[in-house]
C-alpha cells in the first residue's frame, strides 16, 4: 500500500539557536538536526510524534547560492526568505514510499517536478542521514507546492529510532500535536483541489473552507492574499498558546 502522509513543516529563520530559544522558553523543544553541506543550509527539528517541525537557516551563502528553483525549490525559497530578512513558513514535506510513480502521477497531470535526489546530512553525533526526495518547481499563485520525502524505512522503525534517539519526546507545555495547516490563498477551491490531487484525496467544504485530510491531520485553504501557509495548529498543550515567528503563527490548544 502507498503511502502517503505529512511529514513536517519547514520555517525560515535567520538565526536556528535564536529560534530555539524562543520555542524553548514557550515550552517547546528544538534540538540541532546538523548540517546540509550540498545545499549550504543547517536545521534544528521539533518533534510532535513523528511529524515535525524544521526550522531551517543559511550557514553557506556561497553554497546556498548555487541552488536554482528547478533544482531544488524549497532550498532556494529558504536563501531568498534568508536574504530578505524574512521568517515564515516554507512549505510541507509529504512522506510516501513511492517516490518514482508519485512523481509519474504527478508529471503526468502537467506539474513541473524536479528529479529525485538523494539527500543527507550529518547530525550532531557525526552520523549521516539519508533520505531520497524530490521537489516541485511550479507553484501556484505564488503558494509554494509541497516536496515528497522517502525515509526508506516504515514509520514504526523510523518512530522507534527517533526515540532512541531522544528527538522524540515530551515537551514542557504538553504532549503536543500537530493536526492542521492553514493556507490563505486567492482561490482556495482550484488550491486546495490541485493539492488534493497530490496526495490523492478529496477536497471537503466547510464553511467557505476547504479541507483535504492527509492521514490523521488535515490542510485547510481559506480564502486571504499571502498565497502562503500562515498557520500550524496543534493539540495537547496545557494551556493555549500563539507563537509567531516572523509571519509564522503557531497556536496550541
Amino acid at each position: 500500500m502507498t503511502l502517503i502522509d505529512w511529514d513536517h513543516t519547514m520555517i525560515n529563520v535567520s538565526d536556528l539557536s535564536e529560534s530555539m530559544n524562543s520555542f524553548a522558553d514557550a515550552g517547546i523543544v528544538f534540538k540541532l538536526g546538523g548540517r546540509h553541506e550540498n545545499w549550504g543550509t543547517a536545521n534544528a527539528l521539533g518533534y510532535f510524534g513523528i511529524n515535525y517541525i524544521e526550522l531551517i537557516s543559511i550557514f553557506d551563502q556561497q553554497k546556498a547560492s548555487l541552488i536554482h528553483r528547478q533544482s531544488a525549490a524549497a532550498v532556494y525559497d529558504t536563501l531568498q526568505d534568508f536574504n530578505q530578512g524574512r521568517q515564515r513558513f516554507n512549505t510541507i514535506a509529504i512522506r510516501t514510499n513511492d517516490l518514482e510513480n508519485i512523481k509519474k502521477r504527478i508529471e503526468a497531470a502537467g506539474v513541473d517536478v524536479g528529479p529525485i535526489l538523494e539527500g543527507k546530512r550529518r547530525n550532531e553525533q557525526n552520523k549521516l542521514i539519508t533520505w531520497r526526495i524530490f521537489f516541485i518547481n511550479d507553484n501556484i499563485d505564488g503558494l509554494p507546492y509541497p516536496f515528497f520525502i522517502d525515509w526508506q524505512t516504515s514509520d514504526k522503525e523510523r518512530e522507534q529510532q527517533l526515540v532512541e534517539q531522544k528527538l522524540i519526546q515530551n515537551h514542557p507545555l504538553g504532549p503536543l500535536k500537530v493536526t492542521k495547516a492553514v493556507f490563505e490563498v486567492s482561490n482556495p477551491l482550484k488550491v486546495s483541489q490541485k493539492w488534493a490531487d497530490l496526495v490523492d484525496n478529496a477536497v471537503t467544504e466547510r464553511q467557505g473552507k476547504f479541507v483535504v485530510p492527509i492521514g490523521e491531520r488535515t490542510l485547510e485553504f481559506v480564502t486571504g492574499s499571502a498565497n502562503h501557509l500562515t498557520t500550524l495548529h496543534f493539540t495537547g498543550a496545557q494551556h493555549q498558546r500563539t507563537i509567531k515567528l516572523g509571519e509564522a503563527q503557531l497556536i496550541f490548544e
